[in-house]
């Protein structure tokens, strides 16, 4: 028992807080006493996680909705002290609270004590250094909106009060409570907050912080420009319902650009933030019950927007801001960083008091905190303090905080951090870009097979799911994917998805799984497939060493991979054979082994033979009847509808690209080439104000079908009602033909055609088999066609030719086509990626492509016919002032080196230069300031007439940014033909010198022959050298180059001709 009292003593006894700087301020903290317990602490005795950011006890999970009656009696004691209610009415009160809670469960606070619970909340936050202000904050009551628009207009009520033309204002408003039944939340972490456009992999435009969020904002229809400040809509939640979006008001949305007096180029960085923040996703704890949405504003500090630009995992301005300030970044013992980070800090400071919005600095809100701490040891003994919170980010011990002891501990009222919102949501319909939920992973997925085999066979019964993974450049896999969708779908539930929309933590639960992809390059994955393979690398080696599972597993997960490539490359489908080696050594089995196409052979030959016989096998591997598994599609499932309107072409081509899309404007075409050259190379320059990139990286441009074409095609079209090519259609969407019916938005025939179908490219067997039964036709052109689309060989003979879709309507000019068809099988027309040609520091506001106008012969009936690349024709007559659509394609293996003073190789054939040219103006632009490295440039063209940039490079080597240039002729008259290989063969010394001895680095762009070329060029060049090391010339021919390609010291950019 006396052990019991002193224990209890001690407990009791309050808490010496000191001041290390001040001995004279002491405090006595006894206000400790009334903190709560929480059930899982986040420090122990053998463990503090009070430095970790928010640790997973501090993130409330979502309880019951049963009302905490100890709450509630605290919360009224807290209540009637602070309102000096007399005992009548603090009785008469609390009956009647415990009357509405024992017949309904909840009960209903007044306006003033739900006011008086949220103040309190704010004066009991250990983590906010501004809490000196909370009995002035402002409470709207929310309680009473029944749809997210009345929260909208609510929120939009606070917003205009807190902003209160720059003389900001704290308030909160506060929604129903959990308790009353209705699940209210914001999804967004504050009410203003600006967007991360992940425009590749790696890249963000805007904030990173809220990439995630952006994404879901995208697929619930927002259709936003991309920019650095693109302020976030509001997506709101009542009820069990799907959120909603909406859109702040401009005029609500306060913001101060951000300027510096002594430093003009700090100000062409162009930098502004937001002058409200509000704090959105965290609930209140208050009476024993919990109101999840709930938004609070006060002012910034400082130092919040300084982390805001400077933290890497944020805008990671840092060095750039530095940079402005004419700063040497390249020692860190000079204090760059603080020096930077202190004069931003002036910059915003001055910023928001020069645009009139209150703001205050991290001395300002140290000292008026050290206030605050000594007014609540007066009225409260004590106030709960975060010192790993409250101490600002910048100045440390020079502010009189960090010399205060602090207690951190709980009190109630309170508010709380929970999950996100979207975390658990149970989504209600389809939703535009949901995927399937996660799936189990391999153990869970063999433990419960034991543990419920019962269960298991009973779902055997019922109809299995099945994946379908595509990856693509061209958009021909995905054709191929919806087609097996559609063959599938007649017995399976068909899921499919872009590689890089899928989890590959998901491979673990999947029955079925199909892979439908193309390689790129020499041997590479396809853009949306490479973090597929990245990761699916990662997730393999993860379940074979960490784990006996997958090893032992005889019936794993059925899949089959199909692969489509040009033997033409050295690499034949190369990614697909990695993907279904992978995915064998996971565990997965095999429904057939993997089947590859080659273009130029009959790939509809292929996958008709694939698909027909992965389906027959899946079928019965699932004990289910196979019904037949016609590949051509029925174009009578897929029927036109009026629409009311069409959307716009670029939310059109962001829809079914999933990109996002920016608009660029045509400034000149400059020929680059002689009249008398047999070839034709274009500068063509745009005018941006959205893309960011980097020298090496790629633009992505987005062609049109000529309107004579579109205008011929349409007239072979079959139109229901009174529709033509002017009428806005869509696609009715049949259950069966999910996801196929949905890639083209809204639009008019001549719209569809023009911007987002393929029209150009050849019709495909299938295709012509499906159209027999829906078109309209002459008889002897229908025996025609039924020839072509059941003879094989008929039909190679006249694919030879290459007609397109417009060569065929004039061949079989009595052909009559429903619209719907062209909707549903044409390929979507895609992309055209080129090498970026400007360095953006040279130009910030432009973007540069040098384009080689693609020209070509195929055979016809008479002879040949000349054709054009659809794009680069496109560039080369385009006429100034023109608009295109466009997007930045990140390239990060294709980078300058990091450091300046690394020696360069570029070697470049033909328009294969253009990178290159980015490369040399971005070091003319650092060369100003600093020494670089060597640029030595190896040049292929055809004949001295066709030598692109001649004139620049001359300038560049005369300015010694260029340290060397050679050029090869491959057609010149009087001259032997020669190519860049052997150039450099000619230069073996130098090389040898720049690689072995400097450790240079090595640049290739062309095609994939003439990179094979070189690298076979570097290989003996290296393996004949006595610097080498241990290698020698048997075993190193190409090892060397693989050494530096491991190093990151060889690049390649390796482009295919895409008509």
């Amino acid at each position: 028992m006396a052990t019991e009292l002193k224990a209890e003593k001690i407990a009791r006894e309050p808490v010496l807080l000191t001041n290390v700087q001040d001995s004279n301020l002491v405090l006595f903290d006894t206000l400790h006493h009334k903190g709560h317990q929480v059930d899982d602490t986040c420090c122990q005795t053998s463990l503090c996680q009070g430095s970790i950011m928010q640790p997973k006890a501090m993130i409330r999970p979502q309880p019951g909705i049963s009302v905490n009656m100890e709450e509630v009696e605290d919360f009224y004691k807290q209540y009637f002290t602070a309102k000096n209610v007399n005992e009548e009415d603090q009785a008469k009160r609390i009956a009647e609270v415990e009357a509405s809670i024992k017949s309904s469960n909840k009960y209903d606070m007044t306006a003033d004590e739900l006011e008086f619970g949220s103040r309190t909340a704010w004066r009991n936050a250990p983590r906010c250094i501004g809490r000196i202000q909370w009995s002035k904050l402002k409470f709207f009551d929310g309680r009473d909106v029944k749809s997210t628009k009345d929260m909208f207009d609510k929120i939009c009520e606070q917003i205009e009060y807190g902003t209160n033309n720059g003389n900001i204002r704290s308030a909160i408003v506060v929604f129903p409570s959990r308790q009353s039944g209705v699940e209210c939340r914001i999804w967004n972490g504050e009410y203003i907050s600006y967007a991360g456009f992940e425009v590749s992999p790696g890249v963000v435009v805007g904030d990173p912080n809220h990439v995630e969020f952006t994404k879901i904002c995208i697929r619930l229809g927002w259709n936003p420009p991309v920019s650095r400040f693109q302020v976030l809509p509001l997506v709101l939640q009542y009820g069990d319902n799907n959120p909603d979006l909406y859109e702040i008001p401009e005029s609500l949305v306060l913001e101060v650009q951000i300027s510096h007096s002594k430093y003009p180029k700090f100000d062409q960085l162009g930098l502004k933030w937001f002058a409200v923040p509000a704090v959105c996703n965290m609930s209140l704890d208050c009476g024993g019950q919990i109101y999840p949405a709930t938004g609070f504003n006060g002012w910034y500090m400082s130092t919040e927007i300084v982390r805001d630009f400077c933290d890497p995992a944020r805008y990671d301005l840092l060095k750039k801001i530095a940079t402005s300030m004419d700063m040497d970044t390249t020692k860190p013992a000079i204090f760059w960083k603080e020096f930077a980070a202190t004069e931003l800090n002036v910059a915003v400071v001055t910023s928001f008091q020069k645009s009139n919005v209150t703001i205050t600095d991290h001395h300002t809100a140290s000292e008026t905190f050290m206030h605050h701490i000594e007014n609540e040891q007066m009225l409260r003994g004590g106030c709960p303090a975060d010192w790993v919170w409250v101490v600002p980010p910048l100045s440390g011990s020079l502010l009189p905080v960090f010399h205060q002891e602090m207690l951190n501990y709980k009190l109630k009222p309170s508010y709380e951090y929970q999950t996100k919102a979207w975390v658990r949501f149970m989504w209600k319909g389809s939703v535009q870009g949901k995927a399937r939920p996660k799936m189990l992973s391999f153990r869970s997925i063999n433990r419960a097979m034991m543990l419920c085999g019962g269960i298991m066979k009973a779902a055997l019964s019922k109809r299995r799911y099945c994946t379908i993974l595509y990856a693509t450049e061209t958009g021909i896999s995905e054709g191929y994917a919806n087609k097996l969708q559609r063959i599938f779908g007649q017995a399976f539930h068909v899921e499919v998805l872009s590689m890089d929309m899928y989890d590959v933590s998901r491979l673990g639960g999947e029955e079925l799984l199909f892979i439908v992809t193309s390689t790129f390059g020499n041997g590479e994955a396809p853009e949306n497939g490479k973090s597929f393979e990245k990761n699916l690398i990662k997730f393999v080696e993860k379940i074979t060493s960490g784990s006996k599972d997958s090893n032992e597993t005889e019936n794993g997960p059925l899949f089959s991979v199909f692969g489509l490539g040009s033997s033409a490359y050295p690499n034949f489908c190369a990614f697909a054979k990695r993907v279904d080696d992978l995915l064998k050594k996971l565990g997965m089995e095999r429904l057939s082994d993997i089947q590859t196409a080659d273009e130029k052979k009959n790939q509809d030959l292929a996958f008709r033979e694939w698909s027909t016989k992965v389906y027959t096998k899946a079928c019965s591997s699932f004990g289910m009847q196979a019904k037949s598994a016609a590949n051509g599609a029925s174009v009578q499932d897929f029927k036109v509808s009026s629409a009311t309107e069409s959307v716009s072409v670029i939310k059109g081509l962001q829809h079914i690209h999933k990109k996002l899309i920016s608009t660029c404007e045509v400034l000149s075409v400059e020929s680059l080439v002689s009249a008398d050259a047999n070839c034709s190379t274009v500068l063509v320059k745009f005018q941006h104000d959205q893309l960011l990139y980097s020298p090496g990286d790629h633009l992505a441009i987005f062609p049109t079908n000529s309107k004579d074409k579109v205008e011929k095609l349409c007239q072979s079209c079959i139109f229901e009602d009174e529709m033509n090519m002017d009428t806005p259609v869509s696609l009715i969407d049949a259950p069966e033909n999910e996801g196929v019916m949905s890639r083209i938005p809204p639009a008019t025939m001549f719209t569809a055609l023009t911007n987002y179908l393929d029209i150009e490219c050849t019709p495909r067997q299938c295709d012509l088999e499906a159209m027999l039964p829906v078109c309209k036709c002459d008889e002897d052109q229908r025996q025609k066609l039924t020839q072509l689309s059941t003879d094989s060989n008929a039909y190679n003979a006249w694919a030879e030719l290459k007609p397109s879709w417009v060569d065929f309507v004039t061949e079989f000019s009595s052909v009559r086509i429903p619209a719907g068809f062209y909707l549903t099988e044409l390929p979507v027309l895609q992309p055209r990626y080129y090498s970026i040609s400007n360095s953006p520091s040279m130009y910030p506001d432009q973007v540069h492509l040098t384009v080689g106008v693609l020209e070509y012969q195929v055979k016809s009936e008479n002879g040949e016919r000349q054709k054009f690349g659809l794009c680069s024709k496109l560039l080369e007559t385009i006429v100034p002032g023109t608009k295109i659509y466009a997007f930045v394609r990140r390239f990060p293996d294709f980078q300058l080196p990091s450091a300046i003073k690394s020696d360069i190789i570029m070697v470049g054939a033909g328009s294969g230069l253009a990178p290159f040219r980015s490369f040399w103006q971005e070091r003319a632009q650092t060369k100003e300031g600093s020494r670089t490295g060597e640029l030595h440039l190896f040049q292929g063209c055809r004949t001295k007439s066709s030598l692109l940039h001649a004139e620049e490079i001359s300038k560049a080597i005369d300015s010694k940014v260029i340290t060397s240039s050679v050029t090869a002729f491959s057609r010149e008259k009087d001259m032997p033909k020669a190519y860049v290989q052997d150039r450099l063969l000619e230069c073996r010394e130098l090389i040898e010198e720049l690689l072995l001895r400097k450790k240079a680095h090595f640049y290739v762009c062309g095609d994939i022959k003439m990179a094979i070329g070189v690298s076979k060029a570097v290989s003996s060049i290296l393996a004949g050298s006595t610097r080498n090391g241990d290698m020698t010339a048997s075993d190193g021919e190409l090892d060397y180059v693989e050494i530096m390609k491991q190093e990151g010291r060889y690049h390649e950019d390796i482009f295919a001709v895409l008509v």
